[in-house]
């Protein structure tokens, strides 16, 4: 989309995606267009959508890591609380790749070190997987808009299964490492 980004005859400007941070799969419906920059309202959609589809409980809660977190979160309750299930809070966060060029209060505020409850995630999620989506731009670049949205969903259903086959052998790997580590930390405490 880059090539394209300062041409008129341009129908979207970028995709918005949304993951899940700790296994790395597509949320269904996930996957938006962007026109004319990151709008806020393009955001509000993919992430209502998500809520929707991957039916989460108000009592769980959500997190959402965002690299603008800082911007996104000021004004969203009165943009889409009508929109939200009863009861359900939003926590926010902004990934540590990114938050590191925000200012230091966006540091101490939304890095995910800092938040309660939550665990440390070793990357940002997003960025992989849009290595994976690039592989296919030129591909999708002159498709319709309806056959772009067929191929990205397709990739993205694609990704998903590949990581719901593995997901056994990658939790076992992740938990002897833990375990490892645990270790580790354990004698480094004593």
């Amino acid at each position: 989309m880059n090539a394209l980004l300062a041409s008129k005859a341009c129908d979207v400007t970028g995709k918005v995606a949304i993951a899940c941070a700790q296994h790395g799969c597509y949320a269904p419906g996930a996957l938006v267009d962007l026109y004319h920059g990151e709008q806020q309202k393009n955001i509000d959609f993919a992430f209502l959508e998500v809520l929707k589809s991957t039916k989460v409980h108000p009592d769980q809660g959500v997190l959402c890591i965002y690299d603008i977190a800082c911007q996104y979160f000021i004004h969203l309750k009165e943009r889409i609380s009508d929109k939200l299930p009863n009861g359900m809070e939003i926590d926010r966060a902004i990934g540590l790749f990114h938050v590191h060029a925000h200012k230091d209060e966006c540091f101490f505020c939304y890095a995910t070190s800092f938040i309660p409850g939550t665990g440390i995630v070793t990357r940002e999620i997003l960025e992989p997987l849009w290595a994976e989506l690039n592989t296919i731009l030129p591909a999708v670049r002159t498709a319709t808009l309806a056959y772009r949205s067929e191929i990205l969903s397709d990739h993205a259903s694609d990704s998903n299964h590949k990581k719901a086959l593995g997901m056994t052998k990658y939790l076992i790997k992740k938990f002897d490492k833990a375990q490892e580590r645990h270790l580790e930390c354990q004698a480094a405490l004593d």
